[in-house]
């Protein structure tokens, strides 16, 4: 019977299109390290990150920020998203470049590979166009 299984896939596409549960979005998370002499490119950086996140269509980010911290340990925000990351809070990451993880490219990813493993799913960095 063709009709009876187009009607019931019909049916199906009514309850789900009539159905006013929004899809859950997990807001992406930021993150930004900075020493504090280069500090005054922090506000261009966020601001670059939060327009980068709404031309995506994303939710506004949620910014884990290290000012000082050398890169030869692991910084206390760095060590937060990380732990936000394995608890589900955030599946996106935004960045301006990968030098924020480490100026070191093999620490660098290996900071990326924690994350992915921890439950990233992507890691987005500012197109050169939106740099500050």
């Amino acid at each position: 019977m063709p009709g009876a299984a187009c009607l019931a896939s019909l049916h199906i596409q009514d309850i789900l299109m009539a159905s006013r549960d929004k899809p859950v979005f997990l807001p992406p998370a930021a993150y930004l390290r900075y020493h504090p002499r280069s500090s005054s490119h922090a506000p261009r950086h966020l601001e670059a990150i939060r327009h980068f996140a709404a031309r995506l269509g994303l939710p506004a980010p949620v910014f884990f920020v290290d000012e000082g911290y050398p890169s030869s340990g692991i910084p206390p925000r760095l060590e937060q998203l990380v732990r936000a990351v394995a608890d589900g809070s955030h599946r996106v990451i935004l960045v301006p470049g990968r030098w924020v993880f480490s100026g070191d490219d093999v620490r660098a990813r290996r900071i990326i590979s924690v994350l992915t493993r921890a439950g990233c799913q992507r890691i987005l960095t500012l197109p050169a166009s939106r740099r500050p």
